[in-house]
């Protein structure tokens, strides 16, 4: 889908919020998803509530740990919920804010202790 139609789709009040967590961070954002189509959400394997169906979520690219802290920590004083990906960070505003992970959809971590 064209990038301006699904910016067209997105929740106004959250785009806002979106760009003011950007202004934090102090670097650009690489959004990987964003509004998404019931049959997107299925073929992804979304939520059946996920808030990328509302344009109020979207996956932020991060493959540098400085950076995921960067965003986790203004995302989370904003009061914005976050989930953390193996290389991306969910970002949303549902009304009670989380912090979750993904990493039961990845392969297991191992620590170098085993």
């Amino acid at each position: 889908m064209d990038g301006q139609v699904v910016f067209a789709k997105m929740d106004a009040n959250f785009l806002f919020k979106l760009d003011t967590l950007r202004a934090m961070c102090g670097f650009p954002f690489q959004i990987t998803s964003s509004w998404r189509s019931p049959e997107k959400n299925k073929a992804v394997g979304g939520a059946v509530n996920s808030m990328h169906l509302q344009g109020r979520a979207v996956d932020i690219f991060c493959d540098s740990n400085v950076r995921r802290f960067t965003i986790i920590r203004a995302a989370t004083q904003m009061g914005l919920t976050v989930g953390i990906m193996p290389n991306a960070i969910h970002i949303d505003d549902r009304t009670t804010p989380i912090v979750f992970h993904y990493y039961s959809r990845f392969r297991p971590i191992r620590s170098n202790e085993e």
